[in-house]
């Protein structure tokens, strides 16, 4: 007996040394995907561990350890990346991203460069002429950069530029619209027609609309009556392809996406990519409550929840637009708010309120939350309140008591310390969307607390990213049995200057342990050849030749790299390219492969050019 208690203790003792050995759990019999080794892996676990190894099998993580222990878990197919001392940490989780308004700078006209009336006539002509029949204009501009309109008004000044077809402009925060007249007539808004609750007309001085509408149930006075309100399935498919190239750029896996407005074509195009299997982020999406229609649309939104549901998209969220802008408060009847957040959260859905105003907006929304819990009793509901901000410190107790998350750009120290699970966000279009951005500048409001500035913006840019969204079983953290989602950095976080974080090169991106994104410095034609391999083997080319040609070009680019011959390495990617173009056209290679491809190839290209 004691020299079974005697092997136990030294067992115990030797892991408490070795944390590779507490982490290291998995079948070592078993051949990985992936391996990434000799590193400082960055878990986020409860323990905040460190260790220097991962393998990934089927998308998941099998082992977390030293890079001793790993080598167990490599086969002849296994891919192998020596970190080299770079950072591996787990992939970025924005906290409120509207990730569907890249939509807007696909196919809008984007004002926003541009401050005087000559340059905003300009814009606009040549758009114009560049899309001749279209039946609406649509933009976006800078709510700091719109010209002096020396007296007239917004709908003076848009009239003298475009009159025959309806003109809505919206600013970049979203809040307020410029239309001109034809835009107007069309809503068939007139001097009589009335403030809706919430929103407000401004009006000239014979109190005619002046062309300007804030918030949401004005805005969509106007919007409403437009040929096309919103974007269609196909622009939100590109739409949502195209961000997710920037979000692996950024090395984000996750967001928690507020809709802030009706929309059927988002979540049809969602779900026609999740099918496709061609979501790589993790989108929960909150459908919007209209303040104006309280308790009569939760069945709109029971009937959503149940039809839209993915296996990487899921519509369990309300957005609750709680205040508006510069001062403008609570735009719901309390009691109406109440009412329908008590209906809601009776349902299950996860409340999710936009504060952006005074103390009192955070009680008030407090309170309806509070009503919620004396209606149903308590739950994992985690309603949250987001742009969360000093002017909500007053409610810290709040909070807690009631267990709300607080979502900010990033929330100010004073949360964590009162043990809040906060989580961070970056607002994006509103706000720039960089994640080490928010790091740096959350690191920043810890210089005179007790918590570690680094490691409690990365747990909130990450696990309790992963809680905000109900998926912290399954990512957030470098974990044996969650999925493979990561960023491999340059450098490592916690060695760098504050100043220097937000100028952290994001090296490599995975989801679910597929590459997202790769650094041009680690670009190579061999790593081109090997995605060639991955992609005949599931299928993606309709014949071996098709692989086998590609190859051929990387097996001569490939050489001329090892000669460090530049122009050779343009000139045969450049080729590479026109034969994979040749190849879709000829229906030899799926679109999705193929544009992959091509990224990586001209991301080949920018490293040697």
């Amino acid at each position: 007996m004691k020299k079974s208690l005697m092997i136990l203790l030294v067992f115990l003792l030797l892991s408490s040394v070795f944390p590779g050995s507490i982490l290291a759990k998995g079948n070592s019999n078993q051949q990985a995907d992936l391996i990434f080794k000799n590193g400082e892996v960055y878990t986020v676990d409860e323990e905040k561990s460190w260790a220097e190894a991962v393998a990934v099998k089927d998308g998941e993580i099998v082992y977390v350890g030293d890079s001793e222990g790993v080598e167990s878990f490599q086969g002849p197919e296994t891919q192998v990346n020596d970190l080299d001392g770079n950072m591996l940490m787990p992939g970025f989780i924005d906290g409120h991203n509207h990730a569907y308004l890249k939509a807007e700078e696909l196919f809008w006209l984007d004002l926003r460069p541009y401050s005087t009336q000559e340059e905003f006539a300009n814009a606009i002509d040549k758009y114009l002429e560049e899309n001749p029949g279209i039946e609406q204009l649509r933009g976006v501009y800078s709510d700091r950069s719109f010209p002096d309109l020396d007296g007239i008004t917004p709908r003076e000044f848009l009239d003298g530029m475009v009159s025959d077809i309806p003109a809505v402009f919206i600013e970049n925060g979203h809040h307020t619209i410029w239309v001109n007249s034809n835009a107007i007539e069309n809503a068939e808004v007139t001097k009589d027609t009335p403030d809706p609750p919430g929103g407000i007309i401004d009006r000239d001085e014979t109190g005619e609309p002046n062309g300007i509408f804030h918030e949401f149930s004005a805005q969509n006075l106007i919007i409403e009556a437009l040929p096309q309100p919103d974007f269609t399935v196909d622009e939100y498919k590109e739409t949502v392809l195209s961000f997710q190239e920037m979000a692996a750029e950024r090395g984000v896996t996750s967001v928690f996406v507020p809709v802030h407005y009706p929309t059927e074509p988002l979540l049809e195009a969602l779900q026609v990519l999740d099918d496709a299997n061609e979501l790589t982020v993790r989108y929960d999406i909150a459908l919007w409550a209209d303040e104006n229609k309280g308790l009569e649309q939760i069945e709109t939104f029971k009937e959503k929840r149940d039809k839209y549901q993915g296996r990487m998209y899921k519509t369990n969220s309300i957005k609750i637009f709680g205040t508006g802008t510069r001062g403008r408060g609570l735009v719901w009847e309390q009691d109406v708010l109440e009412e329908t957040v008590a209906a809601l959260d009776k349902e299950g859905f996860r409340l999710y309120t936009h504060v952006i105003s005074d103390l009192d907006a955070y009680h008030a929304i407090l309170d309806a939350y509070e009503y919620a819990l004396e209606e149903n009793g308590a739950r994992d509901s985690r309603h949250t309140i987001s742009h969360t901000s000093s002017n909500g410190e007053g409610a810290i107790d709040r909070f807690k008591e009631l267990n709300v998350i607080a979502d900010g750009h990033p929330v100010p120290a004073s949360f964590f310390e009162a043990g809040i699970p906060a989580s961070t966000s970056n607002d994006y279009p509103v706000r720039d969307f960089w994640p080490l951005v928010s790091v740096e500048k959350g690191v920043q409001n810890f210089s005179s607390s007790d918590l570690d500035g680094v490691e409690t913006m990365l747990t909130s840019h990450t696990i309790n990213g992963a809680n905000l969204i109900f998926a912290e079983e399954e990512t957030g953290s470098i974990e044996v049995g969650k999925k493979a989602d990561f960023v491999v950095l340059e450098n490592n976080l916690f060695e760098v200057p504050v100043s220097e974080i937000s100028e952290t090169t994001t090296l490599m991106t995975y989801f679910e342990g597929q590459e997202v994104f790769r650094h041009a410095s680690r670009m190579s034609a061999s790593h081109i050849n090997t995605l060639v391999e991955q992609f005949e083997e599931d299928g993606e080319f309709a014949n071996h030749g098709a692989a086998r040609s590609l190859q051929a070009h990387l097996a001569t680019v490939d050489r001329f790299e090892q000669r460090e011959a530049a122009d050779k390495v343009v000139k045969h990617t450049q080729s590479f390219n026109k034969l994979l173009d040749n190849h879709q056209k000829n229906e030899l290679i799926s679109e999705n492969a193929s544009n992959i491809l091509k990224a990586n190839a001209n991301s080949l290209i920018n490293k040697w050019e």
